[in-house]
């Protein structure tokens, strides 16, 4: 049976009708919105930004929008669009926590870390409870150096959201700075538990092992950190740092390279690598390694004029090159910068032992120790400093226990040797001078220990 062609067109237009509701929905500003969220949880930042356009695209007046979309930016390392994101969602809504917060973590990877305060302050206004704010508010704190804040802070995030891994993560940052290893590499296992897939808390376990001379550990941690996520520069820094201890420089370097490909803007990797560099002074003539040193420690300053560690790196350079009293000024600079920096101090020592300054020597090696009782090198120049000053059994006390920290460190066991010739124990510096001889890499060592078992 026919049906008349007005029942068609009626059946066609509600078909039709049917079909664009239809489509509406499914390009709706909120489908488009959850898509994100979905595709967010399953860390595609790049479609989660796309759902995010897409929804903004037909619908501009939503602040948590432009949220979520900063939080994505952030994700991907976009920081400007991130900050440009959460302005807009500030001025759609100045009174919404979640955007001041992503913005104070986006300042935060800019290293603006005075501006990550301010919002900080201004999404806990909001809301005292934030633990997001806290967290992000001791990070900025971190940077500065003011780790009892920092602490507090994270202190306080636990106490709120106990399972928040990166409060743990960060108040380790603060535990580790301070010395104070063991609740460091507590609250470092504690986030590892809470969330196995977080590279960052191995990255700071691996600087605690660094920090106490587990440097096989830290590389594992390294390691770990790094095949959760292959672009996170700082964990090929920290593994740097504890090759170079291992005297593995080249493998430091390979490193350091690694992570100013990934972050040219990292001022650790630069003194990572300047630090490999100047050990390569005294052994590989191929390369002028002492100026290229320089030039990384110069270019992690323009990075960040307060980071201690690249002063300290720098005046390392200057006593390479015996520019004494720069050496002494960088070094002091970055003990000003951070008191509780123990290597600033035994750098400072290096400077003094130098000059023979020996009692300046023994003054900074004994803060050293205070602040860092296993830094191996504090002993090390310390007993240089008591052995130059004739106190040669007091010298003989800190030799051992250099050794005793450091069964491989090279330059410990030439200093002993001095220490026991000084004493007429012959046949033990001897020992000493062979055994320096065999451990070490480092040719102008080598060829003084040689020179003085020639004598003996």
């Amino acid at each position: 049976m026919n049906r008349p062609l007005s029942a068609v067109i009626l059946l066609a237009a509600i078909v039709l009708s049917m079909l664009a509701t239809s489509c509406f929905f499914f390009d709706s500003p909120t489908e488009r919105y959850k898509r994100g969220n979905a595709y967010y949880a399953e860390k595609q930042w790049d479609k989660a930004v796309a759902e995010y356009t897409a929804a903004i695209s037909r619908d501009s007046r939503q602040a948590i929008i432009f949220t979520n979309r900063a939080l994505s930016y952030n994700q991907l390392g976009k920081y400007d669009e991130a900050i440009a994101d959460c302005n807009r969602a500030i001025e759609l809504n100045p009174n919404q926590e979640l955007a001041y917060v992503t913005r104070a973590s986006a300042y935060n990877e800019k290293g603006q870390y005075e501006l990550a305060l301010v919002d900080c302050n201004k999404a806990l206004n909001i809301n005292p409870r934030s633990a997001l704010a806290l967290i992000n508010r001791a990070w900025a704190y971190n940077a500065k150096g003011m780790y009892p804040e920092a602490i507090a802070d994270c202190t306080k995030a636990i106490s709120i959201e106990p399972s928040r891994a990166i409060a743990y993560m960060n108040r380790a940052w603060a535990y580790n700075e301070e010395g104070k290893y063991d609740l460091a590499m507590a609250d470092c296992n504690k986030a590892i538990e809470l969330d196995p897939k977080l590279p960052l808390p191995y990255i700071n376990r691996a600087w605690v092992y660094n920090q106490i001379g587990g440097y096989d550990e830290a590389i594992a941690d390294c390691d770990k950190a790094i095949s959760l996520d292959p672009q996170i520069a700082t964990a090929y820094v920290n593994r740097a740092w504890a090759q170079n201890m291992k005297g593995k420089f080249d493998l430091g370097i390979e490193d350091s390279n690694k992570a100013i490909e990934i972050n040219p803007n990292l001022p650790f990797a630069w003194t990572t690598r300047a630090w490999s560099y100047f050990e390569k002074v005294p052994y590989d003539f191929t390369k002028d390694w002492l100026d290229m040193g320089m030039e990384d420690c110069n270019k992690a300053i323009e990075l960040n004029r307060k980071f201690a560690l690249a002063y300290n790196m720098r005046a390392q350079g200057y006593i390479l090159k015996r520019i004494y009293q720069l050496a002494l000024v960088d070094a002091t600079y970055a003990i000003e910068l951070n008191p509780k920096f123990a290597i600033a101090y035994t750098t400072r020592a290096w400077a003094y032992n130098d000059l023979y300054q020996w009692d300046y020597a023994i003054r900074d090696c004994d803060r050293a120790i205070e602040l860092n009782p296993k830094l191996t090198q504090a002993f090390d120049r310390r007993a240089w400093a008591y052995n130059g000053k004739g106190m040669f059994k007091r010298a003989l006390e800190d030799a051992n226990e250099a050794i005793r920290l450091d069964d491989e460190m090279a330059a410990a066991y030439y200093t002993r040797a001095v220490i026991h010739k000084n004493m007429g124990n012959l046949e033990k510096a001897r020992k000493d001078l062979q055994t320096c001889i065999d451990l070490t890499e480092d040719p102008d060592l080598e060829r003084a220990a040689k020179a003085l078992l020639g004598v003996l």
